[in-house]
């Protein structure tokens, strides 16, 4: 799913490489990566904002990025990106409501509450042989949804993104 936010303002210093990518060309006004669980299914992708005439520029950066994760992930990006999930998860459960809103999710979708501990170690066993592995798995050769609106005829068109997906850069 492609919708044309890691949540990134131009001014600030990003983490991701897309983030970096984006914010120095300054062809995004924002953007989000997201992810989705469902009990037998999920769905990620990157929602993002652009002028006009920058809409093919957001295109490319954002699919060059994830094709990339098929090839060339690095041991460093996975320990930072560990330890930014770790992070983010912890500063949600900053109050009553989300720790409802995420034992209700848990509960849904693994149903079961699971500890701090068992989810940590779960994703501590993840590594780059992992995420090239998922990345080839579910975005090489894979068809892709994209949406949006407003003034969008530089987005390129669908068969652009589509092909996207199995570019064989090393």
């Amino acid at each position: 799913m492609l919708c044309l936010l890691e949540d990134c303002s131009l001014n600030c210093v990003c983490s991701s490489e897309l983030a970096q990518r984006i914010s120095i060309n300054e062809i995004a006004e924002n953007m989000m990566a997201f992810n989705t669980n469902y009990k037998d299914t999920g769905l990620f992708g990157v929602y993002a904002s652009a002028k006009p005439d920058c809409l093919d520029d957001l295109a490319y950066s954002i699919m060059y990025e994830l094709s990339k994760l098929c090839y060339r992930v690095s041991e460093a990006d996975v320990t930072r990106a560990r330890n930014q999930l770790k992070s983010s998860l912890m500063l949600h459960i900053d109050g009553t409501s989300p720790v409802a809103e995420d034992i209700g999710r848990q509960l849904l979708t693994y149903g079961r509450r699971i500890p701090f501990a068992e989810l940590f170690a779960r994703i501590d066993a993840v590594d780059s042989s992992t995420v090239k592995r998922v990345a080839n798995r579910f975005i090489f050769d894979r068809d892709v949804a994209i949406s949006a609106v407003g003034p969008i005829q530089n987005l390129p068109d669908y068969n652009w993104f589509r092909r996207r997906t199995y570019w064989l850069r090393y």
